[in-house]
């Protein structure tokens, strides 16, 4: 278990690692200035465009300026804002910093329940009217994209129907959309995954078998065929958490929201470099640690990942 959790935590610390380097190289070949956009009406003045060259290390040589952000995440610093001088990257994306993996922690304890009950109900019923309904209505999921969506839910909820605000934040109830709009493909993902699953599980032996012995349908499906079925989801769940945080960036620009994707928009137009790689690596850094989980988690329900892994 030990040699198992060592090369999880190898590979978690290699992703952060690519993560480090690939954000800063990027930075590095985006056009413009951030000095100039800084300055605005005073672009002009060598002096002062110089002093804040020296201020932000903009000055050094590219390696020095990595090896000085590198030591400055190893001390749990991300540097100062260009878009708001004097302002640590720590404090521009401190309040957005809840609101993200919120909504998509919310997100997805819609999604897990139900995606998996939909496709559950699907693959019992398969060539049913029930399971192409079913099936209809996913694929519609997982093809609309989120604007589109988004913009008929806000018609029928919030213009259509006013049960709730068309964006903002601050209240329960500006959550329900976005989490929402989030919900609706994974669920739909989830849905499919599970039919997937059940409809391998349905023929295997140990079913016909547990038949043969006399139990309940009802059983046998909840008794050996659910727990056969949520194990391969599990592993799913981590990458579908990750693109959920990832999502946040389109909602939360669609429905006005002040979590780190929207902060992560602004400060990409607003050529604030720092605070940009300082929410990819907490992004990266939430992703590689929930993989990590599940990775843990897998190998503790299932022994023979962890036997692999050993070898």
């Amino acid at each position: 278990m030990i040699r198992f959790l060592l090369r999880r935590l190898v590979g978690l610390l290699l992703t952060v690692l690519a993560a480090v380097v690939l954000t800063f190289v990027a930075n590095q070949f985006v056009p413009g200035d951030p000095v100039t956009v800084m300055l605005g009406d005073q672009s002009a003045n060598r002096a002062l465009a110089d002093k804040l060259r020296a201020e932000y290390g903009l000055d050094r040589p590219v390696l020095a300026q990595f090896a000085g952000y590198v030591a400055g995440l190893l001390r749990g610093e991300m540097g100062l804002s260009f878009r708001f001088p004097g302002t640590t990257v720590a404090a521009v994306i401190a309040d957005g910093l809840a609101i993200s993996p919120l909504i998509a922690g919310a997100a997805l304890l819609i999604a897990a329940p139900l995606g998996v009950a939909l496709g559950i109900f699907a693959a019992l019923r398969r060539g049913s009217l029930g399971d192409t309904g079913v099936m209809l209505v996913l694929v519609a999921g997982l093809s609309i994209p989120n604007f589109a969506m988004a913009a008929l839910l806000v018609w029928l909820f919030s213009i259509k129907l006013a049960w709730l605000p068309v964006a903002g934040w601050g209240r329960p109830i500006h959550a329900v959309l976005p989490v929402v709009l989030l919900a609706i493909p994974a669920t739909a993902y989830l849905a499919r995954l599970a039919r997937t699953f059940m409809l391998e599980v349905l023929q295997q032996d140990y079913m016909r078998t547990a038949r043969a012995k006399g139990l309940a349908e009802r059983l046998v499906v909840w008794r050996h065929g659910l727990r056969n079925v949520l194990l391969p989801i599990l592993t799913v769940l981590g990458v579908i958490l990750g693109g959920l945080i990832t999502g946040t960036f389109v909602v939360e620009t669609l429905f006005n929201i002040p979590g780190l994707g929207r902060i992560a928009i602004q400060s990409i137009f607003a050529r604030d470099y720092p605070v940009t790689m300082g929410i990819v690596m907490l992004f990266t850094l939430l992703y590689a640690a929930i993989s990590f989980a599940v990775d843990v988690l897998y190998g503790v329900i299932d022994p023979r990942v962890r036997v692999g892994g050993g070898r």
